[in-house]
């Protein structure tokens, strides 16, 4: 399969993201694959770059996966010596003034970062969190969302009592 591809060399879902936080001896930004093993019904997680351990997750282990956005505003210093040179080209000595002072100030620019969340229920019955950013080589992450949780939701349903 090729590196755009839905799926993986097994044939499973995949998608290619970011780590952020939630398994030990993974760093921050770690190239990593998630894939949805339907022979071992589990969330598949391995680097893709770095030779590190494979980590297994059952689908009933998960309680929850969520896609959230955080916001950041980037400021950036307006060049005054540009705008007063292009001032000063255009209309002499009293342009270069205008053109220097249009420049004083900050521009601003925001840029949104997505981040998949995966909420499970850990061995030892406490609630942990994976975390993962997702860049722009992750192509079809809101199929894979989807199909994640249809696998979630079916096990929950068939292993539990459901209390509304």
């Amino acid at each position: 399969m090729g590196i755009f591809s839905r799926k993986n060399k097994n044939g499973d879902r995949s998608v290619n993201l970011s780590f952020v936080d939630g398994i030990e001896g993974y760093g921050k930004g770690l190239a990593v694959e998630l894939s949805i093993n339907t022979e071992k019904e589990c969330l598949t997680i391995k680097s893709r770059v770095v030779k590190k351990p494979e980590v297994n997750l059952k689908f009933e282990q998960i309680t929850g996966i969520n896609v959230i956005s955080e916001k950041d505003i980037i400021e950036k210093s307006k060049s005054t010596v540009g705008r007063a040179a292009v001032g000063g080209v255009l209309l002499g000595p009293l342009g270069a003034i205008v053109g220097g002072m249009s420049g004083i100030g900050n521009k601003q620019k925001s840029k949104t970062h997505y981040y998949m969340v995966i909420n499970y229920m850990s061995k030892d019955r406490e609630v942990k969190v994976l975390s993962f950013e997702i860049v722009g080589a992750s192509l079809h992450w809101s199929s894979f969302v989807e199909e994640l949780r249809s696998k979630i939701n079916a096990e929950t349903l068939e292993n539990e009592e459901v209390y509304l």
